[in-house]
């Protein structure tokens, strides 16, 4: 079925918590916890951080549909991130305090990973572990406690642009197709994903 061609009524009432998607994500954080215990037994598992991402993706695009069409944008942006801040900060900040502190005490050199778990409270430790170069699989990074949170980074990044780009393309808009919106989301994944190829390291 074209989703352009949904009415507007009938495509919110399909998104709603399904238990379908969540039994999948379960299944794509068990695939990454595998592959980090030991890699052999499951060689692809860190596909499941890609898995989590388009099923995070499909939820908050879900979200956003089920009332973005009743507000502006400020309104929209406000909602929407107070809701994000309250479902991640608790547990992000209890795993960052009790971390940090076993570190503090185990690590004789913890400068690294404090620094990562305290960039990691902004969203921003993606960019410092991009900054100082470390690959995701070398021993140097599997010391460091708070490497995992460059996904958590990189999803808080696109929730600062994600719900400006379907308010702006008219997502939310019953009288807009879908498909200028859809178009617009698919040429910026490419142009990101162009530059992501093109950059050193």
């Amino acid at each position: 079925m074209n989703i352009a061609s949904v009415p507007f009524s009938e495509s919110v009432k399909k998104f709603l918590y399904r238990k379908d998607i969540d039994g999948i994500r379960a299944i794509a954080i068990l695939m990454v916890i595998i592959n980090h215990l030991n890699t052999k037994w499951l060689p692809g598992g860190y596909l499941g951080v890609d898995i989590f991402f388009v099923i995070s993706g499909f939820v908050i695009t879900g979200s956003l549909f089920n009332y973005g069409h009743e507000k502006g944008l400020p309104s929209l942006l406000y909602d929407f991130y107070a809701k994000r801040l309250r479902r991640i900060t608790p547990a992000l900040l209890t795993n960052i305090v009790i971390c940090s502190t076993a570190v503090w005490i185990i690590d004789p050199q913890p400068q690294i990973s404090l620094q990562t778990g305290f960039l990691a409270l902004f969203g921003f430790s993606n960019f410092y572990l991009w900054k100082i170069s470390q690959d995701y699989f070398s021993p140097s990074t599997k010391l460091n406690a708070f490497t995992h949170t460059w996904s958590l980074g990189v999803e808080e990044q696109i929730y600062l642009l994600y719900p400006c780009i379907l308010k702006i393309t008219g997502f939310f808009n019953e009288k807009t197709s879908r498909l200028f919106p859809l178009t617009a989301i698919c040429a910026l994944s490419i142009v990101s994903a162009i530059v992501l190829m093109i950059l050193p390291g």
